[in-house]
């Protein structure tokens, strides 16, 4: 790899190069005091003198590590901000891939002609945590990402609607990579299937990947939807996820319960109340 020259220069290194330049005055360490080396750039025939050496005191390492401290806590809170607002939930914000099908997935993203995902398992599972993951990669790679379960898509696009605007259904249309969370928990009514096959159809036209996660395999999937009667709809949009789709079944485990202190559903922390006779 080629080294990135150092763009600045001491006065010796100046006068040996023959450049024009004034003797520099004594820089003083801000922290500690200690005379340090001036430093300075080569501009239009001349050197102008701008900063110094790090003088290396512990004053001056401490300031330089609680600045990165900040900077660090300030670009965390500036990513943690962009996720959310792409939807995902501060439970899921320091999700991270652990999966090797997603792992495989994002590093074939760029030549995959816009194919998703299809993440099956049971409830607690970790369904939202693999997608939330996946959808963070993305996000920090520079994508326009929305998060959002399938119910909570219908119910802002029918908000769109009363108000309308289209834009409730744009966003979910026009997204780079779109996460629909939970699908088939969703009411399938005519124009909630009319909806999800409008969403679904134009990012399949599109060729934009769209990933699903569902308690469902796909032919399950397909019967929950046309259960009250429209099963064309059902039928174009199982189609169209099994062609654009590869599948991640999740372990049948319930993570939840897992993390639960008594084995099962219920608080993991009970208050003890101590009496002393």
């Amino acid at each position: 790899m080629k080294q990135e020259r150092n763009p600045f220069i001491t006065f010796e290194e100046a006068k040996a190069r023959g450049l024009k330049c004034d003797e520099p005055g004594t820089v003083a360490c801000p922290y500690c005091g200690k005379a340090t080396v001036p430093l300075g750039i080569s501009f239009d025939g001349s050197v102008r003198w701008i900063t110094h050496e790090p003088c290396g005191c512990p004053e001056e390492i401490e300031a330089q590590q609680a600045q990165a401290a900040k900077e660090a806590r300030e670009a965390e809170g500036k990513l943690n901000s962009k996720l959310s607002r792409a939807g995902i939930g501060k439970r899921f914000l320091n999700a991270e891939v652990s999966l090797e099908a997603s792992a495989r997935y994002l590093s074939s993203f760029g030549g995959n002609g816009g194919a998703g995902l299809y993440i099956e398992g049971c409830v607690g599972s970790g369904k939202t945590y693999a997608a939330c993951a996946i959808a963070k990669a993305f996000i920090m790679a520079g994508y326009n990402v929305v998060v959002a379960t399938s119910l909570s898509m219908l119910e802002e696009i029918k908000r769109s609607y009363d108000d309308n605007s289209a834009a409730g259904i744009e966003r979910y249309m026009a997204c780079d990579i779109l996460i629909m969370d939970d699908i088939g928990k969703e009411t399938t009514s005519s124009w909630a299937l009319t909806n999800l096959f409008q969403i679904i159809n134009s990012r399949y036209e599109d060729m934009r990947p769209t990933i699903y996660t569902s308690q469902y395999d796909v032919d399950s999937l397909l019967t929950r939807m046309a259960r009250y009667g429209d099963r064309e709809s059902a039928e174009a949009i199982a189609s169209r996820i099994v062609e654009t789709s590869a599948f991640i079944r999740l372990p049948k485990r319930d993570r939840r319960r897992e993390k639960s202190c008594f084995g099962g559903y219920g608080p993991k922390k009970t208050l003890q109340n101590q009496s002393h006779r």
